[in-house]
């Protein structure tokens, strides 16, 4: 894990930005709607998996932290 390659802002590709301009009252009092979120839901539990296959500790709650990994004695 030492060597693993974080992704960083930098290795995002250029994306064109268009702004619409369209209200919608019933998405929400301000008119916004979502545009992402769906695909955060599973970020926690596949992060999970990959320090549960590296480690062989499965941690059931965030933030994974070293000393929890070292509580149950992956890291020591």
């Amino acid at each position: 894990l030492g060597e693993y390659h974080v992704p960083v802002h930098a290795d995002v590709p250029h994306m064109d930005i268009i702004l619409l301009e369209n209200f919608d009252e019933y998405a929400s009092p301000i008119g916004a709607k979502g545009a992402g979120e769906i695909g955060i839901v599973g970020v926690a539990a596949a992060i999970a998996n990959a320090v549960y296959h590296a480690t062989g500790v499965r941690v059931r709650e965030l933030p994974i932290t070293p000393d929890k990994l070292m509580g149950k004695g992956a890291l020591a």
